[in-house]
């Protein structure tokens, strides 16, 4: 699969992605939650939870079965394909899609789908695995998961892609009744041979009327043998996928918070959370170990934390103290007037602070990090505010420089911007980008940066989520209020070759998913059934 960086902009601190060699930068992770922004809704609340328990039991000598021929009563799923511009749209007959993953092979798509129905012996629902590529003209499904007499929620909300083992075997979390009680399972399911094998119970429930807990989140470590699950049972939780055995590791994390934060990077297996913005402490955790700690909360000041997109660095903005004035809310967002930028190894251990003179009326912030050049890229701005569209003021960030920080050293130097970026080769490249505006999900300064000369030239378009090709010298740019995708270059980035729009094609989840080939899939819901749409960027 080609080296695809695709970067999620959820934060005022966003990314800068080198692609010289082996050179990767980046202020936020693929894959990262934020469960203060679309997050499922606890059911269960910290007083409902279960006592702890040391282990899940594992199912000795498992066997691959499939599973429609446990319960029956729903047909194979129905998938209806047809062309559109630049790609094609794939009906999922009677179904809801869940979510969404590329498989490592870069070249097959997953979707979990969920049906429902009720009948004479009461509501039933199922949740199917369907996987396709757009360069194939086949859409594969198997049932994964079943319930029969409770509320579809219950499976919906229990049921979670954990991560893939390899390009054919997914693990992920479901719940199935089995008697009077409601038992939820880590599973691994086959796409090659359609079947899923119980690796271990989580735990059991009397379906009594209680309400059943949600699975939040749920990930696989890079060791594949643990998985990070957070629920309302036990909260934030790993287990060992061969012992059973399982940890605890932040404690009353159960429900979830108003305001709180909770980003993982699955790649590395790290993860952060906090159970309110800019607190100090936060826990940083491991869940290839089950391991977890506060290492900043011995900073007097508001913190703002997260991993680079390399992830090499965990990084915090902070400020000398915690006035509130230095943390100045807007219409959709607050923005944290920071003094400074600590860079800390994976393990939360201090590597080297930057920071400017204190009583400075500018700001210093995060952009970004080159584990090849042991370097910071450093956004400094000032906080100001503007006159809105509504009338209101706005919150906004006004640059005053970009810089590079060195790692070794401390010193910063300043980047010179230019106009017109010419000349300029790709093994020099790197981007980067901040959120700017505290009314707005969308507006970013992005900026691509010549690491050779130390220039950087500003983009002309705003968006938040942008995909890098570095080996094909691409940048796909989705315009999420205007419904456009545009194509530019890093070495040319002042131009754009191309351009997509699909305003008549809507959409209601808010991540895109790349595959090989410059293919972007989507899902939208609809009452005869969620549409999937594939659409090519050339």
């Amino acid at each position: 699969m080609k080296r695809i960086i695709e970067v999620l902009g959820k934060r005022e601190n966003a990314i800068f992605l080198g692609v010289g060699g082996v050179l990767l930068l980046g202020g936020l992770v693929w894959g990262a939650m934020f469960w203060n922004a679309g997050a499922v809704q606890p059911s269960v609340s910290p007083s409902q939870t279960e006592p702890p328990g040391e282990k899940a039991k594992v199912i000795s000598d498992p066997d691959a079965y499939r599973i429609q021929d446990s319960v029956s009563g729903f047909s194979a799923l129905e998938i209806v394909r047809s062309k559109i511009n630049k790609g094609f749209m794939a009906t999922v007959k009677q179904g809801r899609v869940l979510e969404q993953a590329a498989a490592p092979d870069g070249v097959t798509m997953l979707y979990l789908v969920q049906r429902s129905k009720t009948g004479d012996s009461g509501s039933s629902s199922q949740i199917d695995a369907l996987w396709m590529g757009p360069q194939s003209e086949l859409a594969e499904s198997a049932p994964i998961a079943q319930i029969t007499g409770t509320d579809e929620d219950v499976l919906r909300r229990s049921t979670r892609l954990c991560g893939f083992m390899n390009k054919d075997e997914f693990v992920y979390t479901t719940v199935k009744n089995e008697g009077n009680e409601l038992v939820y399972y880590l599973n691994r399911f086959s796409m090659k041979q359609r079947t899923a094998t119980p690796l271990l119970e989580l735990y059991r429930q009397e379906s009594n009327g209680r309400t059943a807990p949600a699975v939040l989140e749920a990930k696989l470590a890079p060791d594949k043998r643990h998985v990070l699950v957070r629920d309302e049972r036990s909260g934030i939780a790993t287990y060992d996928l061969k012992t059973g055995a399982q940890a605890r590791i932040v404690p009353a994390s159960e429900a979830v918070r108003a305001g709180e934060s909770f980003l993982l990077a699955p790649e590395a297996g790290v993860g952060l959370y906090a159970t309110g913005r800019f607190q100090g402490d936060l826990w940083w955790i491991d869940w290839n170990t089950g391991g977890a700690r506060q290492p900043f909360a011995a900073e007097p000041g508001f913190v703002d934390a997260g991993i680079d997109a390399g992830r090499k660095v965990i990084y915090y903005n902070w400020t000398h103290d915690r006035k509130p004035e230095l943390a100045l809310a807007g219409n959709k967002r607050t923005l944290l007037a920071s003094s400074g930028v600590q860079i800390a190894d994976l393990k939360g251990n201090p590597i080297k602070r930057f920071s400017l003179p204190k009583g400075s009326k500018e700001h210093l912030e995060f952009g970004g990090y080159s584990e090849e050049r042991k370097t910071v890229l450093l956004h400094q701005f000032q906080l100001v505010r503007a006159a809105a569209t509504d009338g209101t003021a706005a919150v906004v960030k006004k640059t005053t420089a970009w810089l590079l920080g060195d790692l070794k050293t401390g010193t910063m130097q300043s980047l010179q911007q230019v106009e017109v970026p010419d000349g300029w080769e790709l093994k020099d490249m790197a981007f980067g980008s901040v959120l700017t505006d505290g009314g707005s999900e969308t507006a970013a300064e992005q900026v691509f940066v010549n690491m050779q000369d130390r220039t950087y030239y500003r983009a002309k378009w705003k968006t938040k989520q942008p995909m890098v090709l570095p080996e094909e010298d691409l940048v796909l740019f989705a315009d999420e209020p205007g419904k456009r995708v545009f194509v530019s270059s890093l070495t040319r980035p002042d131009l754009v070759v191309a351009a997509l729009n699909y305003k008549k094609y809507n959409w209601d989840n808010q991540e895109f998913a790349w595959l090989n080939g410059h293919w972007m899939s989507r899902y939208h819901k609809a009452a005869d059934g969620d549409k999937i749409y594939f659409f090519q960027i050339n």
